[in-house]
């Protein structure tokens, strides 16, 4: 046999002693660690294309005769050794025993007696087996990998909703799959605060006494609470049936003196055997609690989605076939249309784009002070005499800002979808435009909403004469004649929450089955006669639109956990409502969108959208409950005299505490250790951001070395059809 000398690239010749082989080049030895892939991590050139024809790895090439290489890899005891002695024996046999094989067959090549020998051998070597305290913990740990898998498997089998998913993600896809689980998702949020609230809140309420009055309250406070509890009777006795069925929608009357809001429920504090148990503070804490536990599972939601979307845009394996096969031509034509514009041309575009947005700002600002022109006009209508006014009549009144907010969400966003159509965007930009118009809409109503009544609520106190309720807001007792009370803030602001709630509710089921089923049915029957229900089309499954009126209930729920604490159960079947309704719609009366919707892209979505609601809903309300005094005729709060507020009842239990206790949160709360754990964090987070960097810059060096590393196989693939060509042509 001859060997090539170093740096020759002529060709290479084996002889095994039967018949002697001739090729143009020799790849790397199969168990050479130091491969192509390894020494290309210290080159600084990056190779885009593939490897052409007949290339030669760099380094020298050692040639053996197949004896020789078949022993010195049977010598090696590691798995990849074996399997690196299976596929160089493959090719053994098909240069020796198997003249008659060809390129086509090459995985139809049978075990030899030496293959079969060294699978034996590998079975037949005697199992490793711990003793002592090793091998019980070795025995222990695959006991509970095997129970954890069983659970695992199990709770795959129970889970709620599973065969929906499958029926859902096969018809439409996983981008629309992920919004039922999203519905899922925050059906089980609203469930974990509905226990937090009812075990903290509902339950003690039920199961304690009240307190005696002359103990615990001021005379100010009982004769508060007295007139609180007169004027609900007083209400609640002049009413008929339809009055009280509109209560339910309302909020009101009897519904008033339920635990749904926040005036029903009583300072019932424990003193007993040195144990206490105070409910403003547990009323407090279970609120703040829920929106922890929301927060917490926002951030991991987000965190598997922003994970789920670094992998998808990082794979390489999909995306020649993404872009030939689900490539949208109309970007690339917008494209193309775009590169040929003239200067005539881009300025009456962005003419167009410019009108666009000023109208789209004055739509936002008058449906803003619409809003706030509503909850004006209805604050001055609730002091006329409701006894002369018709029930239905009352009701609208009632419901008139939840109203206004409820048809600007449904009708101002069918604008602002016509009105994108003119400015000529991309399809992804069009979407992510009309989102965030979207967005701004539904949030900005929403603190509308809560900046009207806290206009009212921080009212100077000095033009009423009423001294109950909050000091710096009462609406009572002007003309003496008929007058609405509203003696207890916080259930007014949880009656307004509430009556969005429902509201929303309905509109939502009312538009499925009022307009949805219809139009299926219009369209079945008239779509080839008639040209006006051809041109509207079949109903499409609207991504953006149904998460954000899930996320807008959801930001009612929170907004209203405070003033409506059991609010998470209105959420809880609301999810569970919404979860069949939009599923039955689905399946029977939308077709596949036109554009689908990536699954990273929806991830985010839900995301972003339910993390920006989130923080809508608590700035304001932590702000509302730590600057405005609590009412003094209802709820846990009220036994505190003026200028007191909601947050104040932590530090007053501090001081509670043991003297040791208290020092230790001044310090905690002091600048001087306040400073320094600043710093102690900035530092860690800084250690986090740099060993990200470092394992982002690890990746991509495994990520060029895989790639080589395939390129190599690609390489020996093709050495490996060169052996068999010759074969072929030796045979003929």
């Amino acid at each position: 046999m001859r060997h090539p000398e170093r740096g020759e690239n002529s060709h290479v010749v084996l002889d095994d002693g039967k018949k002697t082989y001739v090729f143009r080049k020799k790849a790397v030895p199969i168990n050479d660690r130091h491969s192509r892939a390894a020494s290309h991590r210290r080159s600084t050139v990056k190779r885009k294309s593939a490897i052409p024809e007949g290339y030669v790895p760099s380094h020298r090439v050692s040639v053996v005769t197949l004896k020789e290489k078949k022993q010195m890899l049977e010598e090696q005891d590691t798995i990849h050794g074996v399997v690196n002695i299976f596929r160089f024996v493959r090719l053994y046999c098909c240069l020796d025993k198997k003249p008659n094989i060809t390129k086509s067959q090459p995985d139809k090549i049978l075990l030899t007696d030496f293959e079969a020998n060294i699978k034996r051998k590998i079975l037949q070597e005697p199992e490793f087996t711990e003793k002592g305290f090793a091998g019980w913990r070795h025995r222990q740990n695959q006991r509970w990998n095997a129970f954890t898998q069983q659970v695992q498997n199990i709770a795959k089998i129970l889970e709620p909703w599973a065969g929906s998913f499958k029926t859902v993600e096969g018809r439409f896809g996983t981008a629309i799959m992920n919004y039922f689980r999203f519905i899922r998702w925050l059906m089980f949020m609203n469930l974990y605060m509905m226990v937090i609230m009812m075990c903290v809140t509902l339950v003690p309420h039920l199961i304690l006494t009240d307190s005696p009055f002359n103990v615990t309250i001021s005379n100010k406070t009982i004769q508060c609470t007295e007139e609180y509890g007169k004027s609900i009777k007083n209400f609640t006795d002049t009413e008929n049936i339809g009055n009280k069925i509109f209560d339910v929608l309302q909020g009101t009357g009897w519904m008033e003196q339920t635990v749904l809001f926040y005036g029903a429920y009583q300072n019932k504090t424990l003193l007993e055997n040195e144990k206490t148990y105070n409910m403003s503070l547990a009323y407090l804490l279970a609120t703040g609690g829920s929106f922890l536990i929301s927060f917490f599972l926002i951030v991991r939601n987000t965190g598997k989605g922003i994970k789920q979307g670094v992998m998808n845009k990082d794979s390489t394996v999909n995306q020649y076939t993404n872009k030939v096969f689900c490539g949208d031509l109309d970007t690339q034509r917008l494209v193309w249309r775009k590169q040929s514009l003239t200067l005539k041309d881009k300025i009456k575009l962005y003419l167009i784009r410019t009108a666009v947005n000023i109208f789209v700002i004055a739509a936002l600002g008058g449906s803003l002070y619409l809003i706030f022109y509503t909850n004006e006009k209805m604050l001055e209508l609730q002091k006329n005499d409701s006894s002369k006014v018709n029930v239905i009549v009352e009701a609208l009144i009632q419901y008139m800002p939840s109203i206004t907010i409820t048809l600007l969400n449904v009708v101002v966003p069918l604008i602002f979808n016509k009105l994108v159509t003119y400015e000529d965007y991309t399809p992804v930009f069009e979407i992510r435009i009309t989102l965030l118009r979207i967005i701004l809409l539904r949030l900005a109503s929403l603190g509308i909403l809560i900046g009207s009544l806290y206009r009212v609520i921080a009212s100077p106190a000095d033009s009423y004469r009423s001294d109950c309720g909050n000091q710096r807001w009462e609406v009572t007792d002007q003309n003496q004649q008929g007058t609405t009370s509203i003696k207890c803030w916080e259930t007014y602001v949880g009656q307004q929450i509430y009556k969005l709630i429902i509201l929303d509710f309905l509109v939502g089921v009312i538009i499925t089955f009022v307009v949805e089923f219809p139009r299926r049915i219009i369209y079945k029957k008239f779509h080839n006669t008639n040209k006006l229900v051809n041109m509207v089309g079949q109903q499409e499954f609207d991504l953006p639109k149904v998460v954000l009126d899930i996320v807008y209930s959801q930001t009612l729920c929170w907004m209203g956990l405070f003033f409506c604490p059991l609010t998470p159960i209105l959420g809880f079947l609301k999810c569970f409502i919404f979860f069949y309704v939009r599923k039955i719609s689905l399946l029977t009366n939308c077709v596949q969108p036109v554009r689908p919707y990536r699954t990273s892209r929806s991830n985010s979505l839900f995301a972003a959208v339910l993390f920006l609601s989130f923080l809508l809903a608590t700035i304001p309300l932590a702000y509302l409950i730590g600057s405005i005094s609590p009412s003094q005729s209802c709820g846990p709060f009220r036994q505190y005299m003026g200028g007191f507020v909601f947050f104040d009842v932590i530090p007053n239990e501090i001081q509670t505490w043991p003297s040791a206790a208290v020092k230790v949160f001044r310090v905690l709360g002091s600048t001087a250790f306040l400073i320094p754990a600043i710093l102690v964090v900035c530092s860690i987070m800084y250690g986090y951001w740099a060993s990200k960097e470092g394992s982002k810059r690890q990746a991509e060096l495994i990520q060029e070395e895989l790639t080589e590393e395939g390129r190599d196989k690609q390489f020996l693939v093709a050495q490996l059809n060169e052996i068999l060509e010759h074969l072929d042509a030796t045979n003929s």
